[in-house]
This record gives C-alpha cells, sequence and structure tokens, in this order.
C-alpha cells in the first residue's frame, strides 16, 4: 500500500486524534468519579505509588518484593473495581478506551497493519478521489445489463451493444484483478450516455477498496489544475486541493469527458505532458470521451493521437442513452 506524504500525514493525524479523544473522555470520566466517589481517587494514588515500587524492584531484581507489591496492586484495583460498581458504573469505565481494541489506535500489531488501519486507508483514499459520494450509487452491483439490447449493431465491431458491453466490464473485471502487476491506460470513446463514467465509477470504487490511490477528474478540472500550476497567476484552482504530484503520482487517474474543456495550444501539450509522464512511471489513466478517434485526432494533434493510440487500450461504447433509458426502468 504506497501512499504519499500528504497521505501518511493524514492517516497519522486521524490516528492522533483518535487516542486524543479517547485520553479526553477517559480524563472526564476520571474527574467525574472522583467527585462522585473520592475513595477511588485515594486507591489510585496507592495504585500509582505502589507500581513505582514495584518498577524499581523490578530494576533492582528482588523478585520476592516484587511479587508482594503485585499482589498488592491487584488488590487495590479490586477495590477500586468494587467501588466503582457500587456506585453505579460500569466495571471498566476507567480503562483505556481504544476505538480500535486491537492495536490500541496505532495501526499495527505486531508490526504488522491492523486492520483498522487499512479501513482507514480506504477512507483516506475515497476522500481523495472526489468520488466518495457517487461511488454509492455507481458501482458493479447497480451495474444493469439491461439498458443494452441487441437491436443495433456496430458496423466497426459487429457487435451489439449488448454483446460488447459484456465484453467490456468481462475486461474490467479482468483489470482490476491483476491491476497491481499491469497497470494498462485505458481510453473509453463513444457516445454521451452510454455508460463510459458509470464503468469508470465501479473501476474505481473496486480499486479504491484495494487500497489504490485513485484521482477522478473532469476533463475541465484538470486542465484548471494543470494552467494553475504552470502559470502561477495568483488565481488558486478551485480545485487546488489536488495537487500536480498526486496527479502523476496516483495509482490511477481518472479523466473524464475529455473535449469538454475549451483547447488550446496549451491543453494539448500539458495533455501530452502529463500522459507521457504517467505512462513512464508506469502509472494507470482510464480517459473518457465523447468524442470518435477521428476527432481525438483533430483536436489533440498527431502527437497526442499516437500517443493514446500507441500505449492505451481502446473500448468503443455505443447504444442507446442510458440515461434516459434508466428513467423508464426506475
Amino acid at each position: 500500500m504506497k501512499l504519499t506524504s500528504k497521505q501518511n500525514e493524514l492517516i497519522s493525524n486521524i490516528y492522533n486524534n483518535r487516542r486524543l479523544k479517547n485520553k479526553a473522555i477517559l480524563e472526564e470520566r476520571i474527574r467525574e468519579v472522583y467527585d462522585a466517589v473520592p475513595e477511588i481517587e485515594e486507591i489510585n494514588k496507592k495504585i500509582a505509588t505502589t507500581s513505582i515500587s514495584a518498577a524499581r524492584l523490578a530494576i533492582e531484581g528482588n523478585r520476592d518484593a516484587l511479587n508482594s507489591l503485585s499482589s498488592e496492586i491487584e488488590i487495590l484495583s479490586n477495590d477500586k473495581r468494587v467501588c466503582l460498581v457500587g456506585a453505579g458504573y460500569p466495571i471498566d469505565y476507567l480503562d483505556e478506551i481504544f476505538d480500535c481494541p486491537k492495536c490500541h489506535d496505532t495501526g499495527y500489531i505486531n508490526g504488522q497493519e491492523c486492520d483498522c488501519l487499512k479501513r482507514t486507508v480506504v477512507t483516506a483514499l475515497y476522500s481523495q478521489s472526489n468520488l466518495k459520494e457517487v461511488l454509492k450509487r455507481e458501482n458493479f452491483e447497480n451495474f444493469n445489463f439491461d439498458y443494452y439490447d441487441n437491436d443495433y449493431v456496430d458496423e466497426s465491431t459487429g457487435k451489439t451493444s449488448s454483446e460488447n458491453i459484456e465484453d467490456i466490464v468481462d475486461y474490467a473485471h479482468s483489470y482490476i484483478k491483476n491491476f497491481k502487476k499491469d497497470k494498462s491506460s485505458l481510453l473509453f470513446y463513444g457516445s454521451a450516455g452510454t455508460g463510459k463514467t458509470f464503468l469508470i465509477n465501479c473501476i474505481a470504487k473496486e480499486l479504491i477498496e484495494n487500497a489504490f490511490s485513485v484521482i477522478y477528474l473532469s476533463a475541465v478540472q484538470f486542465f484548471d489544475i494543470l494552467a494553475d500550476e504552470s502559470f502561477r497567476n495568483g488565481k488558486a484552482s478551485a480545485y487546488k486541493s489536488v495537487s500536480l504530484s498526486e496527479i502523476l503520482d496516483c495509482d490511477l487517474l481518472v479523466i473524464d469527458d475529455l473535449g469538454t474543456e475549451m483547447p488550446t495550444s496549451f491543453t494539448g501539450s500539458a495533455l501530452f505532458n502529463c500522459l507521457n509522464e504517467r505512462l513512464l512511471r508506469q502509472k494507470a489513466t482510464i480517459i473518457s470521451t465523447n468524442l470518435g478517434i477521428e476527432d481525438i485526432k483533430k483536436v489533440y494533434t498527431e502527437r497526442i493521437f499516437s500517443r493514446a493510440l500507441g500505449n492505451y487500450k481502446l473500448f468503443k461504447f455505443f447504444g442507446d442513452d442510458i440515461r434516459i433509458k434508466s428513467k423508464f426502468y426506475d
């Protein structure tokens, strides 16, 4: 699980905040109990004093005296529990508090990652991806093959829209399964409303759940960040929470709706530089566009066109607009 320094800092802060929160809760409980049952405060003072003496004897190697003090501490601890229960408190009311009792909110058990750390990492990755809410709806569980039919056959592929989407989804599952070893880049193209973005989100969700970092940006957002990074004209991007280094280093970068941005000489060169750099770093990118292959060539020049065709796996989406169909199905 490779994380950026920013992500590591975020996760470290999450665990620090958990420990601070639980420490504050325990301190408040201690004050409450001491006010209600002063005897418990006295017992705790005796336990602390006896523990210091026991530690000193342990260093000196006086086993008999140490065993005697250990027994005394156990008796005092039992007296404290009796007082707590007698005052109407749970027996563990003054025990240390942890969100995760297994790792005591450290994230590790004997040097191995705790399950809670893996969940925390996934949560952080969801936050970074810009997809947290949408992936609750757009995922494989909600993917509906009924939106694709066999009435239309695409001339270039010889497939119906139903056959085509089944093949693409099969590939998507294989892509996710093998992502750790084979981070191929993909180009989803075809008419609007044929499910390109939905399937990208399905892929993104599965990869995030497996602790891969994913950043989703619309084409407009993507170029806005790159323009701000290049020109530094003092006008911060609305999406500045995502840095250029994260765009270049994340496991999967999604650029959605390529072609909806205002094309300029800058967008062409910036796109090429980013795609080229990610290919050199062996990082996966998925691009979706409503443009056809020839249109991409016209808009983004031969250099971009060749780079995409030469290094990306291409998938054509076609069929009816499923956004319209879904209203009737729903």
